[in-house]
């Protein structure tokens, strides 16, 4: 556990700090962080709606959502620093992770307008070859964001260069407490 507070106070010092190296245990041990306080959180919410206290699951939930605020530009610094332990640009982060879930996003909420419009079309004729085309569009954008953010996975999974590279010295995580020993 106190691992994964120093690689989430690691992130969270290096706030808007893309150049240099990060890595692999570092990163997976952040995002593992702010998991855990996503699941924490989730729990929270579902606690909390059982209660009918709506003022206490409206804060929960904009919490959640202030969290993921809060974190998103930091892993995605971290995620650009991974990128550059193993050589790569790390603006391919931004491509395959924030592009991917823009994606899946985006055909997400087509589909959802679209199956709406239709459950409340009111009788109302419907061209359902249109319906079908739409459905097909977000689908498709859902596959891309998908297969966009595996491959993020697959890249952030790389080994680390052992040596220097184009982007500095390496940067191992490590955990230094004096009470260990």
């Amino acid at each position: 556990m106190k691992s994964i507070l120093y690689a989430l106070k690691d992130v969270f010092k290096n706030f808007f700090h893309w150049r240099g190296r990060l890595s692999k245990k570092g990163y997976w041990l952040a995002w593992q962080g702010v998991f855990i306080v996503n699941v924490i959180l989730f729990y929270l919410l579902h606690s909390t709606y059982d209660l009918y206290n709506i003022t206490l699951y409206q804060a929960i939930f904009y919490s959640i959502i202030l969290w993921n605020s809060i974190t998103f530009f930091p892993m995605l610094f971290a995620a650009m620093r991974r990128y550059h332990d193993f050589g790569k640009a790390g603006w391919r982060a931004i491509i395959f992770g924030t592009l991917g879930k823009v994606f899946i996003l985006f055909g997400i909420i087509i589909a959802s307008f679209t199956i709406l419009a239709i459950i409340f079309s009111a009788g109302i004729p419907v061209n359902m070859s249109a319906f079908y085309r739409i459905m097909a569009f977000s689908i498709i954008f859902i596959i891309v964001g998908a297969i966009l953010c595996i491959l993020n996975i697959k890249f952030l999974l790389q080994p680390s260069d052992s040596g220097e590279n184009a982007y500095g010295k390496p940067n191992p995580f490590y955990f230094n407490d004096k009470k260990q020993k």
